[in-house]
């Protein structure tokens, strides 16, 4: 589809519902002239653009329940709750190959968004930065998770999840394409509550104001973004898909049946809307 973009939010195992919505659209070969991705996001939409259909499904949904893939056991001996050498050098060099070729031999763009640790705004690691960085160095520093991962490095600077500063980068994507289909991993009408307990973060980031401020303030960013996107929505800019509340799961989600169940209902809600996107995009 000409000057359209797809917008993938992060939100760690509920990448689950952004899985199904993927396989489905990689299943009718709908293509985008831009992918753009936040941390989980930004994992799923790589499978996508190296067009492996099932990879993400065993990812994301079957491969959370194997006991290296994350727990406190790694956070304590680690510094991040999520095994990032499991999930990002053994999962795809050799037990779920990742097709790299191809996913550099697709013409679409691939932005991905990571969080500055010095000044806290988010980072675009555009393909051509990607290719020189290495892919699952991006994925990682896009998926670090402050508090429960240790910031990653990437030249001179350290980074974490993308999501701290721009969660669903709708503002960048309509500012380079006429429509975006945004992909989002929380039900319509969620808002994000403010930090209760903002006290360790001030003592982990006090070094950092800046990224410390984008942290204490992320519910305000977030809210307004998705107030954004709810006009764009009415302007004809946007299409959202979301789950429902029903299906809602944890990032670190556990439980095999409920991830299962969050792909499925993903496959199937863009199974329902699929005509409808079509229209959109057209």
């Amino acid at each position: 589809m000409k000057n359209s973009c797809i917008v993938l939010e992060g939100g760690g195992l509920r990448g689950a519902f952004t899985s199904g919505v993927m396989e489905y659209l990689l299943e009718k070969d709908l293509n985008f002239d831009r992918v753009i991705g936040v941390s989980a996001g930004a994992c799923v939409g790589a499978s996508f653009m190296s067009k492996q259909k099932g990879r993400n499904l065993k990812v994301n949904v079957e491969y959370p329940s194997d006991k290296r893939f994350m727990g406190i056991r790694y956070l304590l001996a680690t510094g991040s709750y999520f095994n990032m050498k499991f999930i990002f050098e053994d999962i795809p060099e050799r037990i779920v190959p990742f097709d790299e070729p191809g996913f550099y031999n697709n013409s679409a763009g691939f932005d991905v968004i990571a969080t500055s640790m010095t000044s806290g705004k988010p980072v675009i690691f555009s393909k051509r930065e990607i290719s020189e960085a290495g892919l699952n160095r991006v994925l990682v520093a896009s998926s670090s998770i402050p508090l429960l991962s240790r910031a990653a490095r990437i030249g001179g600077d350290l980074y974490f999840d993308g999501g701290v500063s721009d969660s669903i980068p709708v503002e960048y994507a309509l500012g380079r394409h006429q429509k975006a289909v945004v992909v989002l991993t929380r039900p319509r009408g969620y808002r994000k509550r403010e930090l209760a307990n903002k006290f360790l973060l001030k003592v982990v980031f006090r070094k950092y104001p800046e990224f410390l401020r984008s942290i204490i303030r992320r519910n305000e960013a977030y809210n307004k973004t998705l107030d954004f996107c709810d006009r764009m929505e009415k302007e004809g800019r946007l299409y959202i898909i979301a789950p429902s509340a029903e299906f809602s799961i944890g990032r670190t989600e556990r439980n095999f049946e409920k991830r299962m169940n969050l792909y499925r209902h993903g496959y199937r809600i863009i199974g329902e809307k699929f005509e409808n996107l079509q229209t959109f995009l057209k």
